[in-house]
C-alpha cells in the first residue's frame, strides 16, 4: 500500500475531476515516474493487465492445492481431494465457532 497525503486542493480536484478513492495509489503503484508525479501512460495498463492475466492464471493453477505447515515452515503439499476439503473445512468452522463462544464466554 503506497501512502500519500493529500492537501485540502488535491481532495477537491479529486472529487471535481471523478477520481474515485483509490485512484491515487493506482496511479503511483502502475504509472510511469515523471517529473513532479505520476502519468499512466497506455503501455503502463498494457503491462498492468498483462501481470494481472499472469496472477490469474497462477490462482488457477493453485485451486484445490493443499500447503502443511508447522512452525512457520512448510512440511508437504498436496493436491486436496473434495472430501479432505470439506473435513479441513468444516474443522476451520468448527474452531471459529468454538472461539468465538469461548471468548465471548468469557465476557462479564
Amino acid at each position: 500500500m503506497i501512502l500519500t497525503a493529500l492537501t485540502r486542493h488535491a481532495i477537491t480536484r479529486l472529487a471535481q475531476r471523478g477520481f474515485h478513492n483509490t485512484d491515487v495509489e493506482l496511479i503511483q503503484l502502475i504509472g510511469t515516474g515523471v517529473e513532479d508525479g505520476f502519468i499512466v501512460l497506455n503501455r503502463d495498463c498494457q503491462a498492468a493487465q498483462r501481470e494481472l492475466k499472469q496472477l490469474l492464471e497462477c490462482i488457477r493453477r493453485v485451486n484445490g492445492k493443499r500447503l502443511v505447515t508447522a512452525n512457520g515452515r512448510v512440511v508437504t503439499a498436496y493436491r486436496a481431494g473434495k472430501a479432505t476439503e470439506r473435513s479441513l473445512i468444516r474443522g476451520a468452522i468448527d474452531r471459529d465457532l468454538w472461539n468465538s463462544q469461548k471468548s465471548s464466554s468469557a465476557r462479564p
